[in-house]
């Protein structure tokens, strides 16, 4: 099953947005999201997280966020 995910986030003081669809492959939308962020960290500086919206219209902003903080205190 397909999720389309649109991530905002401030890359050297700019506002960015990357989008896609991706499979779930068994992970839930919040696990997508941080390893398309950590792809994208591998690409360009990420200063701040702004938003993530899952199909249009769930935001998982705040559930990524803490996801995040929870993998660096690891």
């Amino acid at each position: 099953m397909n999720i389309v995910l649109a991530i905002t986030f401030i890359s050297r003081g700019i506002r960015v947005q990357r989008s896609g669809s991706f499979n779930k492959r068994g992970r839930t939308p919040e696990r997508v999201a941080i390893d398309c962020i950590q792809e994208i960290k591998k690409e360009m500086d990420v200063e701040g997280l702004l938003s993530v919206i899952v199909d249009g219209k769930e935001d998982i902003t705040v559930k990524v966020i803490k996801l995040l903080k929870a993998h660096l205190d690891d």
